[in-house]
């Protein structure tokens, strides 16, 4: 079974975002553990081998050199058929705070039609598609009342 510290390792390198703002120093929301739990969830069909697989596969490229590492992530997980769809649902995770059952429709890789569930109301209100959009789930905001009067900022993008 992968770890947390596994988890978010290979997390950081699937979506892009440094395993310091998956998992802070001071974690008052849990996303990352949340998320890390819906692995080991029964219910979520994985097979056992393919998370095995995929955590062997990270763990042998996981030293590659920062300029490297997207390359062998790319070559060894999501060119690999055995274990992209799950490294697939591990970026979903993360982006929308969804599961998707890996068990329909197989040999797709689109998942539109396949969502099981909101892994909670913390890890949906915490995606990063939010940030990536300078949006806010719906029903959901930090901002101050009226704050939508005002013109958004929008994030960088490098």
């Amino acid at each position: 079974m992968m770890t947390l510290d596994e988890f978010v390792a290979l997390s950081s390198a699937l979506t892009g975002y440094p395993a310091s703002t998956l998992l802070p120093a001071r974690d008052t929301q849990k996303v990352a553990a949340a998320l890390y739990a819906e692995l080991s969830l029964s219910t979520n069909n994985i097979p056992a081998a393919q998370l095995d697989q995929l955590t062997q596969v990270w763990n042998s490229i996981s030293g590659t050199p920062p300029p490297q590492l997207e390359a062998a992530v790319n070559t060894n997980i999501i060119q690999n058929l055995a274990i992209t769809r799950l490294a697939q649902n591990i970026i979903y995770l993360w982006y929308f705070g969804i599961w998707y059952d890996l068990t329909k429709n197989p040999n797709s890789f689109l998942p539109l039609k396949n969502i099981d569930h909101v892994v909670s109301p913390l890890a949906y209100t915490n995606g990063l598609v939010w940030g990536e959009m300078g949006a806010h789930p719906m029903g959901f905001s930090v901002g101050e009342f009226g704050y939508w009067a005002n013109v958004p900022t929008l994030p960088v993008i490098s």
